[in-house]
């Protein structure tokens, strides 16, 4: 195992991260190459950059094919961001567990994707929401809808700090919207992670300021996504790091 720290090309998490963002910034990668990148950064827990994560891993990790993660493994491979390494079983002999590096590529020497792709670290497409009434003697197929509503109708249902931090930036049916996307990617990028709400505001924080910058090409929501990508992959991988069963992670 120690005899792979010779691909590890990076000093610290932070530069790795680093270099990541600046490679998400310098190509136009589809939605599942970006998601991809991070998610083999955020499992590169014993040496920085390399990953033992498994394709079947990956695939559940994002919710799609292996065929997917392999078409975007290939992508990030021809692009020089990543290698693919077939590892050798020093005692028993042959090929064994494949393992994926992240290269610190020249970028000023790469040209960027020539196709357009999707909004990078998109969130999921909402599903319709559905009220839980229950019909008893009359059915309620509607309600009225108010010209808009206060964060007294979020109290019971998002953190008081969360509401805090964003309450002087966006309405309260925005601040929901925010709430749900560090759900979502939480449970995707960091499982390991109990106290996602620090890192949560830690992100919006970071918009916030990319937003007064106007380094935003898009949308707030979709820049939000992404530094939320970032941030909870870095706390994942420093729950990695307290102690982690890495058996599963083996082709």
């Amino acid at each position: 195992m120690e005899s792979l720290r010779e691909y590890s090309q990076f000093d610290t998490v932070k530069e790795m991260d680093e270099f990541i963002s600046k490679v998400l910034a310098h190509f136009d990668l589809k939605k599942t190459e970006r998601e991809l990148l991070w998610i083999i950064a955020g499992h590169s827990c014993k040496f920085i950059g390399v990953s033992f994560l498994k394709l079947a891993s990956m695939a559940k990790a994002m919710g799609v094919s292996k065929k997917t993660i392999q078409r975007a493994l290939k992508a990030l491979s021809e692009l020089g961001i990543i290698k693919r390494i077939r590892t050798l079983r020093p005692v028993r002999g042959g090929f064994g567990a494949s393992i994926t590096v992240i290269c610190p590529v020249d970028l000023s020497t790469r040209e960027e994707a020539n196709e357009p792709a999707p909004e990078g670290t998109q969130e999921p497409k909402k599903k319709k929401e559905a009220f839980p009434f229950k019909a008893y003697s009359k059915d309620i197929k509607y309600i009225r809808q108010p010209e808009s509503i206060d964060y007294t109708y979020l109290e019971e249902w998002l953190p008081q700090e969360f509401i805090k931090a964003v309450k002087p930036f966006v309405s309260p049916e925005e601040a929901f919207s925010l709430w749900g996307k560090v759900q979502v990617a939480s449970k995707r990028y960091a499982p390991s992670v109990i106290n996602v709400l620090e890192p949560a505001i830690r992100a919006f924080k970071a918009s916030v300021l990319a937003y007064k910058a106007r380094r935003i090409k898009k949308s707030f929501g979709g820049y939000f996504w992404g530094s939320l990508c970032g941030v909870l992959g870095v706390e994942q991988r420093r729950a990695c790091k307290s102690g982690i069963d890495s058996s599963w992670l083996f082709n």
